[in-house]
């Protein structure tokens, strides 16, 4: 219908300008038809082009649903099957411990990456079934090289790290980190805390410098640190905590002060104390 005003109303300013330009009558009809009809044409068509373009400049596009679809995480493996908004923080847990462990770890995002991490301190969470689980995890993280803070619910597996048994598999979070071994402080140094049963031993130890006394102690305990040097954990002893002969309470006894050592009954000295208590280690 538009198109037939358009092309009539043109046809009729081409006859009247036809008649005023004195094109004979029996002309005027044809020639206002053919000059209208084609000035009609292309005034439609621009019109309609006009239009069109307008209305798609003023359409605004569909707007999507947002995503609000939860990622798929593995959760609640060594939590009783529960994630964080199920779980109750509890009093509990441990501080100045040290336990190795090899995770796989899922973000936020759903992705899992396999890191090596040293659990410092831990926290301990209530499941609705009234389970105690560990809750987060205070770690030094090799992967990242700093310290972070780990959701037990999103750990997917875990191994321990320093091991040289075939079933490395952690089956229980919780009892692993509970049996963990303690640390403390030695010369500004972080120390992994042993116990140690084992025969007495003979040390010749520097109580006053510069002078070596020979005494005799049982070892109760002993602390070293752990690091890693390349592909290797290089352990270094710091102390023997052990009670000397003729005492009653446990002293520390220094590596860097004992200058050489004999088990009891022994003639010769051992060639490393710090071989010594950390090949003890392993065999405990």
């Amino acid at each position: 219908m538009t198109f037939l005003i358009i092309v009539g109303a043109w046809i009729f300013m081409a006859y009247l300008v036809a008649v005023k330009a004195g094109v004979p009558e029996n002309y005027c009809l044809t020639t206002a038809i053919i000059i209208g009809g084609i000035l009609g044409i292309i005034s439609y068509i621009v019109v309609a082009a006009i239009l069109t373009s307008h209305a798609e400049g003023k359409a605004k596009p569909a707007r999507k649903a947002p995503n609000t679809s939860r990622p798929s995480i593995p959760e609640g493996r060594y939590t009783g099957g529960f994630a964080e908004d199920d779980l109750t923080p509890v009093e509990g847990g441990r501080s100045n411990m040290y336990c190795r462990l090899g995770i796989g770890y899922a973000d936020a995002k759903g992705a899992i990456t396999s890191r090596i991490i040293e659990v410092l301190s831990y926290t301990v969470a209530a499941t609705p079934d009234g389970e105690v689980v560990a809750y987060q995890l205070d770690a030094y993280c090799e992967m990242r090289k700093a310290d972070r803070l780990f959701r037990a619910d999103r750990i997917v597996e875990c191994h321990l790290a320093d091991t040289d048994s075939a079933d490395t598999e952690v089956k229980d979070l919780l009892a692993t980190l509970r049996d963990a071994p303690a640390t403390t402080v030695c010369d500004d140094q972080r120390a992994i805390l042993h116990p140690v049963s084992m025969p007495g031993l003979e040390i010749e130890y520097m109580f006053r410098t510069p002078n070596f006394r020979r005494v005799t102690i049982q070892p109760t305990a002993f602390g070293y640190t752990e690091r890693s040097r390349g592909k290797l954990r290089e352990k270094t002893l710091l102390f023997i905590d052990g009670i000397a002969e003729g005492k009653t309470k446990p002293q520390r006894f220094k590596i860097d002060r004992i200058n050489a050592a004999w088990r009891i009954g022994a003639d010769k000295a051992e060639p490393s104390i710090a071989a010594l208590f950390l090949q003890e280690r392993q065999a405990d």
